[in-house]
């Protein structure tokens, strides 16, 4: 029997280390195996692999094996092997027995962002909880080399007839593999895997809108048995602003202007989404309710910003003395006088008459 290199299957040095070998390992079996790798050699490959691991990983049988391959001696290695066959072919059989490798779940989270950082792009550092490998098994359940027993329900078959047609089914006890384990991960309890707190930073493009998913790629839950990890998706959800109100792509806001403004006119300065200042200009005779538009100072989106619409209301006076007072119930008579409800406009009376006065009062 020629004696197979199993560093070289391995792809290692023979002074590697433990870890070095396991690295090893983990890598090439999830390569090779048949489940995943369309290979016709990924069986026989990944069952290469598996013995190279089992005699490498064992202090005991990696020094006969080196002792063996050192002396070139075929008959001391076909003992050898004979030794540890049984062994090994127990595994490969629970191997094929075994469940196949499961891909992990997704992750549906909510992210919820402001307006700016929706429109114009930031980086969201995003904590949430996820199924990993079990530290101490790596994901195998169990600790060092598997020790197991027969499942007593299922005689070792893997399946139990149930139900009034007798229709096989997985056994429930060992879960499909014929065989229960014996040392079991005091950690993750059997399971493999474990739950922990993770963060992830997530860049979160310009002109995001309420709705839209972000996928980020292999960040769900650990999959089982050596499957894929399964992707987080976080839907975008905008926070209700101090200032602007979000129509499609066009943000609202109210404005508060003085009761001379909007007779005689004037302006303003607010601020956009951007935090850039912009003037306003209030046109004289501006009515409560109405509205001016800012072009493309609204929300940004790829095919272009919308627009900022204000909206007018205006401060009446409540508490009026003096001067002003004076000057008040002098437009009051004015108007009465003047029948402005019947002639005109409120506003354009007030216009004409706030003018009038404040000319006189100039005069006088």
């Amino acid at each position: 029997m020629p004696i197979k290199d199993y560093y070289q299957i391995l792809g290692v040095s023979r002074n590697a280390t433990k870890e070095e070998i396991k690295k090893a390992y983990r890598r090439l079996a999830k390569e090779w195996h048949p489940d995943i790798n369309p290979d016709p050699q990924a069986k026989e490959r990944f069952r290469e692999i598996n013995e190279a691991y089992h005699i490498l990983s064992d202090e005991q049988k990696r020094q006969e094996y080196d002792r063996i391959l050192q002396s070139g001696d075929e008959k001391r290695y076909r003992d050898f092997m004979e030794y540890i066959q049984d062994f090994l072919e127990s595994i490969w059989q629970g191997m094929r027995r075994a469940p196949k490798p499961k891909r992990g779940q997704d992750i549906r989270l909510k992210l919820e962002l402001t307006l700016e950082e929706a429109g114009f792009g930031t980086e969201k550092e995003i904590e949430y909880e996820r199924w990993i490998d079990c530290p101490d098994c790596e994901g195998k359940g169990y600790r060092g080399e598997m020790e197991r027993i027969t499942c007593h329900a299922c005689g070792g078959t893997g399946r139990r007839v149930s139900g009034i047609f007798n229709f096989p089914r997985p056994c429930s006890v060992c879960k499909g593999r014929g065989y229960i384990i014996k040392n079991l991960c005091p950690t993750c309890g059997g399971r493999g895997r474990v739950a922990k707190r993770s963060k992830v930073r997530v860049s979160i493009p310009p002109g995001t809108d309420e709705g839209e998913v972000l996928k980020v790629s292999g960040l769900g839950h650990t999959g089982e048995r050596g499957g894929e990890p399964g992707d987080l998706y976080l839907r975008v959800s905008l926070k209700p602003h101090d200032v602007f109100r979000k129509v499609g792509k066009d943000l609202y806001m109210e404005k508060l202007i003085s009761f001379p403004m909007a007779v005689l006119g004037g302006t303003f300065k607010v601020k956009g989404l951007d935090g850039e200042e912009i003037e306003v200009f209030v046109q004289p005779g501006t009515e409560c309710g109405s509205t001016k538009t800012i072009l493309g100072k609204g929300f940004p989106t790829q095919g272009g910003a919308g627009n900022l619409i204000i909206s007018f209301r205006i401060e009446v006076p409540k508490n009026v003395s003096g001067n002003l007072r004076s000057l008040l119930e002098k437009m009051a008579k004015e108007l009465k006088d003047e029948g402005v409800y019947v002639e005109k406009g409120f506003i354009e009376r007030i216009k004409g008459i706030t003018l009038k006065f404040l000319s006189d009062e100039h005069k006088s």
